[in-house]
This record gives structure tokens, sequence and C-alpha cells, in this order.
């Protein structure tokens, strides 16, 4: 189940995103200190191979900037995009890395995972996880659609 709010502002910025937050359900499990189990991966998909594969690409080019609105464009398995404290990343190559599954990770797509990042992986530094697969930062719909800087 998705469960987001249209009106909540991105980091402070008052920049306008759909937001990812957990479901009651999430935060009651939680709560009783129970954890989502992990999914098994196929071979070479670990975390460690992750950071590995990662190591050897050079960074995606960027667009600079994106819109709310660009953002919620890329919402599919084969081009799927996040955003983390305002900044947008292409989580495509990762979704079959995550421990959680391609479907848990694809709640995010097109959308801000701040929130629920942070509820289920406080202790995980997400930006060097993705620091390759940066785009750009979110920007309000006034300044366009995805533009070079």
């Amino acid at each position: 189940m998705m469960n987001y709010n249209n009106n909540n502002n991105n980091n402070n910025s008052g920049i306008s995103a759909i937001k990812l937050l957990p479901t009651p359900e999430e935060v009651e499990e939680k709560k009783n200190g129970r954890r989502k189990k992990k999914v098994p991966l196929p071979p070479g998909h670990s975390q460690l191979d992750w950071m590995r594969k990662q190591q050897q690409m050079p960074p995606l080019g960027g667009v600079g900037h994106v819109t709310p609105s660009e953002l919620q464009k890329h919402n599919k398995e084969d081009d799927a995009w996040t955003v983390f404290r305002g900044k947008v990343y292409n989580i495509t190559d990762y979704l079959n890395f995550h421990p959680g599954g391609k479907p848990e990770l694809m709640r995010a797509a097109g959308m801000d995972c701040t929130e629920m990042f942070n509820f289920r992986h406080d202790w995980v530094n997400f930006e060097s996880m993705l620091l390759k697969y940066f785009i750009g930062y979110l920007v309000p719909e006034a300044t366009g659609s995805v533009s070079q800087e």
C-alpha cells in the first residue's frame, strides 16, 4: 500500500513532491521491534557486489535540476528515480540489489523517499551508496522542467 502526502514540503525547502511515508503497519512493526525480512537475492547481487559495481563505473551525467512533475515520470522498473534530502538519484540499477526486494524499493520510485529511508535505514549512508547515480536537485515547478546547469 502506498502512503503519501502531496502537501508535505520537501525537507522544509518549500518544494512540493509526493513523499513516501511508512504505513501504520510499518510503524507498529518498528515500535514492536520487528523488522521486515530480507529477500533472497541472486548470486552477485549482495551489498558488497553493489559497492564493487559502483566503484567501477563512471558517474552518470546529471541533468542539474528536476521538477516534481518530472520526477513522477520516472516510476518504472526500467527508469526509476527518487529524491533523498532534496537530491534526485537514479535507483534503476540498484533495484535488483535492494535487500528488501525490488517491489519494496519501487515504492520510492518517482517520489521523495527521505522520510521512509530514515524510518527504515537511519544507520545507512544513502548518499555514498548512490553517489555515482546522482542526477540533480529537486527544484520548484516554476523553474521549468529538467534543465542542464
